[in-house]
């Protein structure tokens, strides 16, 4: 992918994401530019100078609705929280300068009412010398103390005067032609590592700045004759992860607009590297969490039905090849590499649910048997090699049911499956597993409901010991259920949430958020064609609150959310043009849900499904199959972050 900000692509654009996240802003804002001030893309200057803005109807505003943009905080962009836009170290960098007292306001450090030069242009910023270690990203004119001490470890004597501004602005380079030293007073003795994703701080108003904007721009480094750090002209860059729209003033009204649909009122939004820019037009863009895609096996099976379960030590994918059972084990290695370790072909079943009942990487995988029986196998699973060894002597039977699905125990050893007994009615039940993967079903009470058209299961552990069903009832009714599991076993119903939702499907995952948890509901809706998730809190009584709700589009088939902590979530679903799609999302402290990254990728047949992140802790895991339905595995690059 390719996007030149000037005329034409050069074959010297540096690749980067973009410093900030698609939540970075409040819902309807995007980041917005023309290039660097008082110049085009290219023209002069490769820099780039991004302000952020909402679109009323008939105009764009740097501002919040109803403000009148003469305080910093009524800016869009003010305080929007940055990410490192790749691997590198901080080499230099300030944190300590004030903002600017209003937009359009300079400083006036002597109040006497005659404006002052800022005795440093870039205010607050940080300089990051990329993992090659031959050229320098810079972010400035950040907020007042928002870049972290531990990314920017200067001595205070650096600030003699405690004003803000360091004491010593020169700089030296011996580098002849356009090449420029540093300010010296802000170089770090040693420098600071830093990987992609990590927060760098937030958006202001400091230095010369007309207002609250962040500044960019790449220069190739090198070192002087005398080690001291020197910087060229800035270059183009090339964004990647995202995606762009040219975005000018156009008298439309954009309720419910949807930024990524073909058909929105403005422009088309283009996945970066599809559109040129033009010089001196205003461009929008949407930052991506779901970075590129790093690895790719085939398998040249046909797979259905797919699972995942995640460890430190590897991952474990469970399907259906043929109507017939398959494990698969493998490993991410460093840089998002798949490794394939081991696999395990088993006979006929109807459907299959998977768990991992201990802190180990051994699973049990719940069945129904190809006489409609319900059976639970356990498997030890090598932390090492991957191999997988079906412990036989050691399953569960019993009798048969139309569907299972499983989720890890909240308060022992073992799992919970919520199951649709053969009468149609949802039933809930507590097994334990101890250290030799014995299965022992709880006779502890059992939960229940009535009759399901389809039901889905996760765990609860924040002030309520439990878990939560989503179920699909005759009409189309969503029903959220809670049950208490407590560390004795058994199942004991708390409390129950029915809305009309006109759904046929449903998956349902736990966020946690902070030192919380919120669940999401995830269902399609026939009559829309839309996938439809919803916010839920359980308090300590596992009593149910409705949050929030946030159309995904429309979709053809939809699978599992799994999450990753600190309030990103992933859709996994088939759009209705039988795409491939993964949809991130974000969940904020008190629920609320908004999008923040979309990648759409090739046709598939069936479905699809994305894991938590793997063993490598940064990357994302998706299987889909293929028009032909055949299996594949990828890792995608992951700009998530676990603190707000």
């Amino acid at each position: 992918m390719l996007l030149a900000l000037g005329l034409a692509a050069d074959a010297h654009a540096y690749p980067v994401a973009f410093p900030a996240r698609g939540d970075s802003l409040p819902n309807g804002a995007y980041f917005r530019a023309t290039g660097h001030t008082g110049f085009d893309y290219g023209h002069n200057s490769w820099a780039i100078d991004f302000h952020a803005a909402a679109f009323s109807g008939s105009q764009w505003s740097r501002y919040e609705s109803g403000t009148s943009g003469t305080a910093n905080e009524h800016a869009l962009i003010f305080g929007a929280p940055l990410y490192a836009p790749e691997d590198g170290e901080i080499i230099a960098c300030w944190r300590t300068t004030p903002n600017k007292p209003a937009p359009g306001v300079d400083y006036d450090f002597n109040n006497d009412g005659t404006a002052d030069p800022s005795p440093m242009i870039g205010g607050n910023h940080l300089q990051i010398r990329n993992a090659d270690g031959d050229y320098i990203v810079y972010l400035a004119h950040l907020d007042v103390d928002s870049i972290p001490s531990s990314l920017c470890p200067l001595p205070a004597n650096r600030d003699a005067d405690l004003d803000g501004w360091p004491d010593d602005l020169s700089k030296q380079c011996s580098l002849g032609g356009t090449w420029d030293g540093m300010i010296t007073s802000t170089i770090l003795p040693t420098p600071v590592p830093v990987k992609k994703g990590d927060f760098l701080g937030r958006v202001g108003h400091s230095g010369a700045s007309d207002g609250p904007h962040l500044h960019m721009h790449v220069k190739p480094f090198s070192y002087d004759a005398f080690s001291r750090p020197c910087e060229g002209p800035s270059e183009e860059i090339e964004f990647v992860e995202g995606w762009e729209q040219m975005c000018e003033s156009v008298d439309v009204t954009i309720a419910g607009w949807d930024p990524l649909a073909a058909d929105n009122p403005l422009e088309p939004w283009f996945e970066i590297g599809e559109n040129e820019w033009i010089p001196g037009r205003p461009y929008c863009f949407l930052p991506d969490g779901i970075g590129a895609q790093q690895d790719h096996n085939d398998y040249d099976v046909a797979a259905t039905d797919l699972h995942f379960t995640t460890h430190a030590n590897g991952d474990l994918l469970v399907y259906q090849s043929g109507g017939a059972l398959r494990l698969r084990s493998y490993k991410l290695e460093t840089g998002g590499t798949i490794t394939d370790q081991y696999t395990v072909n088993e006979g006929s079943v109807l459907d299959a649910a998977v768990a991992r009942p201990r802190s180990t990487r051994d699973v049990v995988v719940s069945i129904r048997g190809s006489n409609g029986d319900l059976k639970h196998i356990p498997y030890t699973v090598s932390s090492t090699t991957g191999q997988i060894v079906r412990q036989d002597g050691k399953e569960l039977s019993e009798p048969a049911v139309f569907r299972v699905e499983t989720t890890r125990s909240p308060a022992h050893d073992g799992y919970v499956a919520a199951i649709e007994d053969s009468a149609g009615n949802l039933k809930v039940i507590d097994y334990h597993v101890d250290s030799g993967l014995n299965i022992t079903r709880d006779p502890n009470g059992t939960g229940a409901g009535g009759a399901i058209d389809d039901v889905a299961i996760t765990t609860v552990t924040s002030g309520f010991d439990g878990v939560v069903t989503a179920e699909i009832t005759t009409g189309g009714l969503l029903v959220v259920r809670s049950f208490e599991v407590p560390a004795a076993g058994g199942v004991t119903w708390a409390d129950t949430f029915v809305t009309l939702v006109g759904a046929d499907s449903v998956r349902v995952d736990t966020v946690p958020v902070g030192l919380t948890e919120y669940v999401v509901t995830s269902v399609q809706q026939p009559t829309t064609g839309n996938l439809r998730l919803d916010t839920w809190e359980v308090d300590g009584s596992g009593q149910i609150t409705w949050l929030d709700t946030i159309s995904a589009g429309e979709a053809s088939a939809h699978d599992a959310t799994p999450t990753i902590a600190g309030g990103d979530l992933i859709s996994a679903m088939r759009d209705d043009a039988g795409n491939f799609r993964m949809i991130g999302w974000r969940i904020d402290p008190f629920g609320a849900i908004t999008r923040h990254a979309t990648r759409s990728l090739s046709a598939v047949t069936d479905t699809a499904i994305v894991a938590p992140l793997g063993s490598g802790q940064d990357h994302l895991v998706a299987a889909r199959t293929d028009t032909s339905g055949e299996l594949h595995l990828f890792s995608y690059g992951a700009a998530f972050m676990t603190t707000f």
